[in-house]
């Protein structure tokens, strides 16, 4: 008679790794001899099973499955389609999914949604997901298993890796799931070179490692605050954005800044698509990533929307375009300059049609779509579980069309409140507050260079400080582009904020900017320097970064009574004590 095995249930005084360490030991111990005694995994994953079912055969089938999850030690979860999100989806690293197609290739009722969500353009990456799919169907039906067929191909575009050869069946289940459960287990307990970052080792421990989010491996968070920081009437838009980190394992320092891995406007991919004909489904190759479709590649890995030397060379070499050799003849690099400025791929495609013949070209010719890096503008210490950004969103009109910025006005137009974004911490330790709490601070970031800057305000309240405060903000007009006006005053009236030096450039008929407002206030800014206070900056190198080392430079002239080659020495001492920090770009 073949024994009951022992089971550890969900309510017992276990931990999760430790109560299915204990049932995949207890598996072991009670099996049969006709099925040989199951050694105890090495490791213990963590695996979301997914069914998607109209009348009941593929939730029994996932209900079956988990049980056996279960007693050789995994830590599964059960989960239906109906209600899951792709969000959540990208958060796992196994998934095993049971889906049936109903009617005339379609998903089950329930499934719709998420059917729907997983072929957007705005579909989450699952670059760190091992899946597998047994298709559900009717053979006399001529889309036979055609939803669980249309989820494997797109959880493979959106990169993910399959545990193994997706299976289809008929009405009789029970032989094909039991060949595919078989393929599952094995890879699944396949023992690899190092341990993935869901993987718990056991014997248990109380806590599992944290993941480490990089730009290669980002944390899916959800955005749940996003409002406009300037006047409707302004003729610029920045927006405050709001990150959840409840429950993950990312964590910043004030000073720190936000990567975002951005896409594309769909916009412009379809305008790109139209203009060569070429099928969004078609099948490209790009380096590291492997195989993906035209439409991903566009979407989420290449740079379409500003030109390179490289690409108009690139463009130029596929056929007779005289403009663009012109323009790429040695003498030219003005002329080349000029015309890149504000133009994308679709420019060229217009200046010179015809010349692409193959999806293949296209992709080689662009570069890589890189991260958009934003100073974090929240203090972890006083926003616990939150994540903050201050966007300045790029929008302009150039040579007939309406353009603008990729991750800015992804972030303003596209991402709704709830929606995930990729993100990781670029970590800026040569931006960090002074260690001693009493020391004085001198902070100068007009524009979004004040992110930050309002960072470093809660931060030194939350833990504290008592030093001294000094901001210098500057904008174009004090009514429509205040940055945080409520917040910073506030400040200044408590007197957390000792100073608040504003530079309106547009708010007078002569313009002013922040470093004319150092200058005023030389003898005082002085008078801090010599007290022992650090000074940051923050915001554009090209001029403001410039113009504000220069100021700097004067008043240590004028007010510390040093020559030029004194001040600059003093400027140079200021930066080997660590008072002097630049966070430009």
């Amino acid at each position: 008679m073949k024994p009951t095995v022992p089971f550890i249930p969900d309510e017992a005084p276990f931990t999760p790794e430790q109560r299915a360490w204990l049932n995949g030991f207890l598996a072991g111990v009670y099996s049969t001899a006709e099925a040989p005694p199951a050694k105890a995994p090495s490791v213990s994953r963590k695996i979301v099973v997914l069914f998607a079912t109209q009348s009941g055969t593929s939730e029994r089938l996932a209900k079956k499955l988990v049980k056996e999850l279960k007693q050789q030690g995994h830590n599964p979860e059960l989960a239906s389609l109906d209600t899951y999100t792709t969000a959540s989806l990208a958060e796992q690293t196994y998934a095993l999914v049971l889906a049936s197609t109903y009617g005339e290739g379609d998903p089950p009722d329930g499934a719709q949604a998420f059917a729907e969500s997983l072929h957007l353009l705005s579909a989450p990456r699952l670059d760190n997901l091992r899946y597998a799919v047994f298709a559900l169907g009717d053979t006399s039906y001529e889309h036979f298993c055609k939803f669980g067929a249309d989820l494997d191909a797109r959880f493979y575009a959106l990169g993910g890796t399959r545990l193994c050869d997706r299976v289809d069946s008929g009405v009789e289940v029970d032989e094909p799931f039991g060949q595919w459960k078989k393929a599952v287990f094995a890879n699944i307990s396949a023992t690899p070179s190092s341990v993935p970052s869901d993987a718990i080792a056991l014997p248990a421990s109380s806590s599992a490692r944290p993941h480490a989010h990089t730009r290669d491996n980002p944390y899916l968070a959800e955005v749940i605050d996003k409002h406009p920081l300037t006047h409707e009437v302004s003729s610029k838009l920045t927006v405050h954005v709001g990150i959840s980190l409840q429950g993950s394992a990312v964590h910043y320092e004030a000073g720190d800044a936000c990567g975002v891995i951005a896409q594309n406007d769909p916009a412009v991919v379809e305008e790109i698509l139209t203009c060569t004909n070429f099928a969004p489904d078609s099948i490209v190759t790009l380096p590291k990533l492997g195989a993906t479709t035209l439409l991903e590649a566009l979407t989420h890995h290449l740079q379409p929307s500003r030109l390179t030397r490289k690409t108009v060379q690139a463009y130029s070499s596929l056929g007779d375009c005289r403009k663009l050799q012109h323009l790429l003849s040695a003498d030219a690099h003005k002329d080349l300059d000029s015309y890149m400025h504000g133009r994308g791929l679709i420019d060229l495609i217009e200046e010179c049609p015809g010349l692409l013949t193959s999806p293949t070209q296209l992709v080689g010719i662009l570069p890589k779509l890189s991260t958009r890096l934003y100073s974090i503008s929240s203090s972890p210490s006083f926003h616990r579980d939150e994540l903050h950004t201050t966007v300045a969103v790029v929008r302009y009109h150039a040579h007939n069309r309406e353009r603008g910025g990729v991750c800015s006005t992804m972030l303003s137009d596209r991402t709704p409140l709830g929606a995930r974004v990729p993100i990781y911490i670029q970590p800026n330790k040569k931006f960090r507050l002074p260690a001693d709490p009493t020391a004085p601070i001198i902070m100068i970031g007009p524009g979004t260079g004040v992110a930050p800057f309002r960072a470093f305000l809660h931060e030194r309240r939350a833990l504290g400080a008592t030093g001294r405060n000094w901001l210098f903000f500057g904008e174009r007009s004090a009514r429509t582009d205040f940055l945080y006006r409520d917040e910073l005053e506030a400040m200044l009236s408590d007197g957390h904020l000792t100073r608040l030096d504003t530079a309106f450039s547009r708010d007078q008929e002569q313009k002013v900017y922040v470093q004319d407002r150092m200058i005023e206030s030389g003898t005082e800014f002085w008078k801090w320097l010599d007290e022992g206070a650090s000074i940051y900056v923050c915001g554009d190198a090209f001029r403001m970064a410039k113009d504000v080392d220069a100021a700097l430079h004067r008043i240590i002239e004028a007010h510390g009574q040093m020559d030029a080659d004194a001040a600059k020495e003093f400027v140079h001492e200021l930066q080997e004590q660590n008072r002097y920090h630049r966070d430009v770009y």
